[in-house]
């Protein structure tokens, strides 16, 4: 048996509990539901103590590194990760010679980097937010990136009401989760990855990242785990698959 660290469904839908529940009971009615958590629970077995390992070190990759960190998830729109996006990062910290919130602040012009239009402005900007919110919180970078991702949770669906980061131009429901995850939340990417893991174990899924979110956390309350461990679960999927 798995021994997750994570606090299981209860505590996955505390504070908001009554509505958690209500949500579980709509979509365990949706045609092959049980079927769906039959498979992910095989799933859970074969990679779960794996997925648990991802999750905890998922926000340290970064540690140090918040600027780069900001890179990473801009670029991560539309890219092959290994292939173009880490690549990418690790040009802008060996051309600014660092890897800071400050030091990507600074340097808004990334055109050379094959960046889309805008994606440079969205960069410096989203640095330059985070930075607001340590400045006015008195913390170091990375306790500021930690408590923002933890402090917007309640925004999750209603990301651009947030003050700091969730209202930036080019900053989408997936780019708002994906950045909470690198900060150390409990978030996942509702992107088409995650889609397309879910549909492949039965949930049928629509393509909207806001129902893609909604059945991740509630598909991970049914295995008793958190969303950021699903989704490090789903990506060990993919590396057992034939």
């Amino acid at each position: 048996m798995i021994s997750s660290t994570s606090s299981g469904e209860d505590d996955l839908l505390d504070g908001n509990s009554v509505l958690g529940e209500q949500v579980l009971e709509v979509l365990r009615g949706r045609p092959g539901w049980q079927d769906a958590v039959a498979e992910l629970r095989t799933l859970w077995e074969r990679a779960g103590d794996d997925a648990l390992q991802r999750a905890d070190q998922h926000g340290l990759v970064y540690e140090g590194r918040r600027g780069a960190m900001v890179v990473d998830v801009i670029a991560s729109r539309q890219r092959k990760y290994q292939s173009r996006v880490l690549p990418l990062v690790a040009q802008w910290e060996e051309h600014v010679g660092g890897s800071t919130l400050r030091q990507l602040a600074a340097t808004p012009d990334t055109a050379t980097f094959g960046l889309r239009t805008g994606e440079a402005e969205t960069m410096s900007t989203t640095a330059c937010r985070l930075l607001r919110f340590a400045d006015e919180h008195g913390l170091s970078e990375d306790d500021a990136c930690r408590a923002w991702a933890t402090s917007v949770d309640v925004l999750k669906h209603a990301y651009m009401l947030d003050p700091y980061v969730g209202s930036v131009k080019g900053i989408g429901l997936a780019l708002f989760s994906y950045l909470r995850m690198r900060c150390g939340a409990d978030a996942l990417k509702p992107d088409v990855r995650v889609q397309k893991a879910l549909n492949a174990l039965g949930f049928n899924v629509p393509n909207n990242p806001h129902a893609i979110l909604v059945i991740a956390e509630s598909a991970a309350a049914e295995i008793g785990t958190n969303a950021l461990v699903l989704d490090q679960l789903l990506w060990s999927r993919q590396a057992l698959e034939p």
